[in-house]
């Protein structure tokens, strides 16, 4: 009775658990084939400037001179064109720019940023680019995995469509894409995560989860086949395949789909949080002008910060000393910064640091104090991953039940990330059993994309070989 009522229950949920499994094979081992054979960036790190010694002096100058009372971001950064002073007053729209020669406003200079950086990362001409556009929310070709906003849309001349997605603020490329990686983007799209059902909202959810539960009692049924027919000799060799692929494909099917539900789940109502700016707006009015001379190194950025008791200082973010690019370097991720310097207003030392900066953006937006000493994040992981997309971070633990560790960017004032202990449980759950990770430092993230595309495949024969058994099953 055992035995027929589990072979009914495996036949019955195969209908609808094959073409779940036949969607999330394909578009599983869509997903590393685009990070083998997408378009890849020549540069990693956003461009260096050396700095005369003066030009101190000239930022003070001009942030006088461009009548800007406050704003959330005041930098110098690299362009085309030199150093030129960089104004983030909104965080939704274009970064404002002022020459450091006569404080003069430079209209457009936020588009011409993105043309210029969008060169830099790809290793093309600025005469090369076809069209510029805005980009203020997310959407199929920009998915919020990305995080940042708002980018700008560089798409090269060519008949690749090569597009780069650039944020000005920190001069990151955000993305990078052409026609054939966009037409597999949108084919993963459609079949992981099943967006032609987002005008359902949370109906699409539903049917997701309803599928992964048919998955998952689909393959425990398989399982407890697998242990309670006796072995014998198989003639038909559809069915003789599809029994030899279970006892080596029942973990993987569990771990994927289990993890999968979970994910699903912990995203539609656990609300994140990311990208949030911190502290107030930095008042510029008596920013007085600096007498010493500019340290002779070489720089990212600088940029106008509060120590968090109303004293502006200068932050100097040193260049990486190795920008040398590594396929393996550009998933783990590496610091854009070789760390920062402090000045005062008067462009003398200061002891301050990037630890006790991250320290008092926090104060004020939490009630709970951190706990412990912060530690310095110059890696991705599973706790703080890609999709971030800066580096380094300061991580804080606080002293809350939820035990909720924050991770800071001094640089800009952000609340890049934070996790509670059901974020992390969530994070580890699909770090190990859906990306498996764990296998990374054996075999390499090649090696472990390759021995997951070979279970994908193996995981689509399967399921083929298993619904033809049904077809041939079903009366004429």
């Amino acid at each position: 009775m055992s035995k027929r009522l589990f072979i009914l229950l495996h036949r019955q949920l195969a209908w609808v658990a094959g073409f779940a499994l036949i969607c999330w094979s394909v578009s599983g081992i869509l997903h590393p084939v685009m990070s083998w054979f997408g378009p890849q960036p020549v540069a990693m790190f956003p461009p260096s400037m050396t700095l005369a010694p003066n030009t101190l002096t000239d930022m003070a100058t001009a942030v006088r001179g461009s009548g800007v009372d406050s704003a959330r971001v005041v930098k110098l950064v690299p362009s085309d064109a030199g150093a030129l002073l960089q104004v983030t007053k909104s965080d939704a729209a274009p970064r404002q720019y002022f020459s450091l020669i006569n404080a003069a406003a430079l209209p457009g200079q936020d588009e011409q940023q993105a043309r210029w950086l969008a060169g830099h990362y790809r290793g093309r001409p600025v005469s090369d680019i076809e069209s510029v556009r805005f980009v203020s929310a997310f959407s199929e070709e920009y998915p919020e995995v990305n995080r940042l906003l708002p980018v700008y849309r560089v798409q090269f001349a060519g008949d690749d469509q090569l597009t780069a997605f650039i944020y000005t603020e920190t001069g990151a490329l955000a993305s990078l894409n052409n026609t054939s990686k966009a037409r597999l983007q949108q084919v993963f799209q459609q079949l992981h995560t099943w967006a032609w059902l987002d005008a359902l909202g949370l109906g699409r959810v539903l049917l997701i989860a309803l599928f992964m539960v048919t998955l998952l009692l689909m393959a425990s049924g398989g399982l407890i086949l697998l242990g309670l027919l006796p072995a014998r000799s198989i003639g038909d060799k559809h069915r003789r395949w599809h029994r030899r692929l279970g006892y080596v494909l029942w973990l993987p099917l569990l771990a994927w789909s289990a993890s999968g539900f979970y994910h699903l789940i912990q995203a539609q109502y656990v609300e994140p949080v990311s990208g949030v700016r911190l502290g107030t707006a930095l008042d510029l009015v008596d920013l007085p002008a600096p007498t010493a001379a500019l340290p002779q190194q070489q720089l990212t950025a600088v940029s106008l910060v509060s120590d968090g008791a109303g004293n502006l200082l200068y932050r100097l973010a040193l260049a990486p000393e190795d920008e040398s690019v590594s396929r393996q370097a550009r998933f783990n991720g590496r610091a854009a910064s070789a760390g920062a310097v402090y000045l005062d207003a008067t462009g003398n030392p200061v002891a301050h640091s990037d630890a006790r900066q991250a320290a008092n953006l926090l104060e004020g937006f939490f009630d709970d104090s951190p706990a412990g000493e912060p530690s310095k994040v110059t890696r991705f992981g599973p706790e703080y991953d890609f999709r971030n997309k800066r580096l380094p971070v300061w991580q804080f633990e606080l002293a809350d039940r939820a035990a909720t560790r924050v991770f800071v960017d001094p640089a800009t004032g952000v609340l890049v990330d934070q996790s509670r202990r059901l974020d992390r449980a969530e994070r580890w759950s699909f770090s190990l059993l859906h990306k498996w990770n764990f296998l990374t430092g054996l075999a390499g993230r090649e090696g472990r994309d390759a021995l997951m595309v070979l279970v994908l495949a193996s995981l689509l024969c399967s399921a083929i070989f298993g619904l033809k058994m049904g077809f041939r099953r079903r009366p004429n």
